[in-house]
């Protein structure tokens, strides 16, 4: 039996051990509280008595038994590994296309690590004065969660000043009406997806 699989062994019977402690000692309670409120009652059966602290005294003596089995094994467990880290752990090896680790890992001595991604972080823009009119990234100063804005658009001063300089141009068929159609002549209004708290109003002037 090699170093892996004895170390998958002990890790699955400590953990075999640990619940049946916790059972013992769920089913050591119980039968404390039955005896209690025997002993309270005084109904004077002297043999379930009898018999409740016998199985109480037999749940000890296992408990002991398990206490010790447990730390037999995890000095085993321990042995094992310092066994293991003596051997030495080899180099790391990055190669272009991925990074190769040879380490102490149990079951196994090798494992992969991707590349990092190529792509950038997205930023997050914490002062909402300076946020851009497109959604970003940011903390509402509402909810102060971090979050991406929903942005919608409304009538501004330019969208009138536009409009008011076509008509003066002669644009008096329609066509000055074009501003309240195009979004660059508008503010944009970011708003928390959560709250729906207006964050920021971003102006044209």
């Amino acid at each position: 039996m090699t170093a892996s699989d004895e170390v998958k062994r002990i890790s699955t019977e400590l953990k075999h051990l640990s619940l049946k402690r916790q059972q013992l000692l769920e089913r050591k309670r119980i039968l404390c509280i039955f005896q209690e409120l025997r002993n309270r009652a005084e109904f004077g059966q002297t043999e379930e008595a009898t018999s409740s602290q016998h199985e109480i005294n037999n749940i000890e003596d296992k408990l002991k038994e398990l206490i010790e089995k447990k730390a037999e094994l995890q000095k085993t467990f321990d042995t094992i590994l310092s066994a293991k880290e003596a051997a030495g752990t080899k180099k790391v090896d990055f190669t272009s296309s991925q990074k190769r680790l040879v380490g102490l890992v149990p079951g196994s001595n090798i494992f992969y690590v991707d590349s990092p991604p190529c792509i950038p972080a997205p930023t997050v823009i914490l002062d909402v004065e300076n946020l851009p009119p497109c959604p970003t990234r940011t903390q509402c100063p509402e909810c102060r969660e971090f979050i991406m804005t929903e942005t919608s658009t409304s009538t501004s001063s330019v969208t009138w000043l536009v409009c008011f300089m076509s008509v003066m141009m002669g644009c008096v068929a329609g066509c000055c009406l074009l501003p309240f159609c195009m979004n660059r002549f508008k503010s944009v209004i970011h708003r928390c997806p959560k709250c729906r708290t207006p964050i920021h109003t971003v102006k044209k002037l």
